[in-house]
């Protein structure tokens, strides 16, 4: 009887595992993947952009030097059971302030995978205290995919009498200090134009 039972148990673990192996992944909307990976595209920093003047609010200038620039697209990422693949594309642009401690990087991401997806990570680290903040902006869900700071989209942004079309404004919940960095914002193709620390003092890029 026993040996029976274990047959019966046997076969039916079988049947479940074919079953499992039978279930096929939907297929990449390649269509969707290929507009998508367009769209990010767009946000990242102009070949044309160097570094850039930026003013505080005493009218104090420095320079936002931009200290690394890079990007890559990866083929064949991933691939379903359609037969269809997919690559991956990753834009990385660093930059450092000319004499306040400050360290900025933003990396955006393109991805048929979904736990990677479509997104723009920000980091701040301020190099005295040796503080590090960041925060990542999904395009697909259009929210943050953390908690670390409120992140919202603005059409028609205007700093130092530039115009620019689409912004995300970064705002860092976790800033105690007068100096810490409170807000970013980060210009589809034109990166970093404004931010600003905890105090109020804000720094912009200078149009001059």
């Amino acid at each position: 009887m026993k040996n029976s039972q274990l047959r019966m148990r046997i076969n039916f673990c079988v049947i479940l595992l074919i079953f499992a192996s039978c279930v096929e992944e939907p297929c990449l909307d390649i269509p969707e993947l290929e507009r998508r990976l367009t769209d990010i595209k767009e946000w990242e920093v102009k070949d044309t952009i160097g570094n850039q003047t930026i003013i505080d609010s005493n009218g104090i200038p420095q320079t936002l030097i931009m200290s690394s620039l890079d990007s890559f697209y990866h083929e064949n990422i991933v691939e379903d059971d359609c037969g269809n693949i997919f690559g991956s594309y990753y834009f990385s642009i660093q930059y450092n302030t000319s004499f306040s401690p400050l360290h900025l990087m933003v990396d955006i991401q393109g991805s048929g995978i979904s736990e990677d997806g479509y997104n723009l990570r920000l980091t701040v680290t301020n190099t005295n205290g040796v503080s590090v903040k960041s925060s990542t902006y999904d395009f697909v869900t259009e929210t943050s995919r953390d908690d670390n700071a409120v992140i919202t989209t603005v059409e028609g942004f205007q700093s130092a009498g530039i115009l620019y079309s689409d912004v995300l404004k970064f705002t860092f919940k976790d800033s105690m200090l007068p100096n810490e960095i409170k807000t970013v914002y980060y210009a589809k193709g034109q990166g970093i134009v404004k931010f600003s620390e905890q105090n109020g003092n804000e720094f912009v890029i200078s149009n001059a």
